[in-house]
């Protein structure tokens, strides 16, 4: 058991993200009761979100959006607001295109393994926005592939505490960073971005997926067989979770170290009975016939009575030898 078990080879699919045209993409300043813009003048980046609200995201010294945005009324908007159009043409749109094309350098770098590069790019780019969501997951994701525990660990507090990064079109970096984090044994931090991209979208079947896949390598079966199932019941179609049921139903039967660990729970045979319950929902989730699936959980609730029954024979035994040494002694 562990992160050195080879059954896996599957990642789910990159799923693209759907990018709707703004229907305006633009810079404004609030407008002053005497007409005069002042010397120290803020701008915000403003688009129109779905909703005919407007999103507003405070321009930084660098002259690019930075930080939470915050949404006003149409009202609000065309009363409170002027147009900084010679701004965002001259400054904002050239900034903020530099810092995507460096972004964009750090993850083809990141791409062909070339993880120094991509460190660079990336804080390169967090030194112009300090909030940059890609740049911040990009440069987490480096330091997990360099083996840096420690620093990744800084980038994984600093992202649970961005409120621009938990956005739906966010969720496959929740997701790439809880596979990299639980291919390097940081099951804990891996669940806890896995149940952010979750409350992004509950109805993402492979969030589910790499949720179970890392309670296995936890050694966590209750709950690895809870979201597995889940993950079925979202989608039966996913062929590689049927597998990972099928393979799991199969070690359950053969391995006599991962039945023990079932049974080995402070409540006994409570769990016992629950973990038997969840193999069973499991393989109906999957497509086994109802009459199969219950077949082949009482073949393994036979199986482990006869591990039980051979676990205290042998407790009998080591008893009646520390008897035996005792009289010796």
């Amino acid at each position: 058991m562990g992160s050195k078990n080879t059954f896996f080879k599957y990642n789910p699919p990159a799923q693209a993200v759907e990018e709707k045209a703004p229907v305006l993409v633009t810079v404004v300043s609030k407008k002053s009761k005497d007409g005069k813009k002042a010397k120290n003048t803020k701008y915000w980046l403003v688009r129109e979100t779905p909703s005919e609200m407007f999103e507003l995201q405070e321009i930084n010294s660098n002259n690019v959006p930075s930080g939470p945005g915050k949404l006003i009324s149409s009202e609000e908007f065309s009363s409170d607001y002027s147009l900084e159009l010679d701004y965002w043409q001259k400054k904002v749109r050239p900034s903020m295109e530099s810092l995507d094309k460096t972004v964009q350098r750090g993850e083809a770098h990141r791409a062909q393994g070339e993880l120094y590069s991509a460190e660079m790019e990336y804080s390169g780019a967090l030194e112009v926005d300090e909030d940059n969501v890609r740049a911040t997951f990009g440069l987490g994701l480096t330091y997990l592939a360099k083996g840096d525990i420690e620093k990744a660990q800084e980038i994984f507090s600093k992202v649970v505490q961005l409120e621009s990064a938990f956005k739906v079109e966010h969720k496959h970096m929740f997701n790439d960073f809880g596979i990299s984090m639980r291919k390097v044994g940081m099951y804990k931090e891996a669940l806890e971005f896995y149940n952010r991209g979750l409350t992004l979208d509950s109805e993402d079947e492979n969030l589910y997926f790499n949720i179970a896949r890392t309670h296995f390598e936890a050694g966590d079966w209750e709950n690895c067989f809870k979201y597995l199932t889940m993950c079925l019941e979202k989608n039966r179609g996913v062929e590689e979770a049927r597998k990972f049921c099928f393979y799991i139903i199969e070690k359950s039967t053969t391995d006599d170290d991962m039945l023990r660990e079932f049974g080995s729970s402070e409540i006994g045979t409570k769990l016992r009975s629950d973990i038997l319950s969840l193999l069973r929902k499991m393989q109906i989730a999957a497509g086994v016939d109802l009459d199969e699936a219950i077949e082949k959980t009482h073949e393994i609730r036979d199986r482990m009575l006869v591990i039980e029954e051979e676990q205290r024979h042998i407790r009998e035994i080591e008893k009646d030898l520390y008897k035996l040494d005792e009289n010796n002694g």
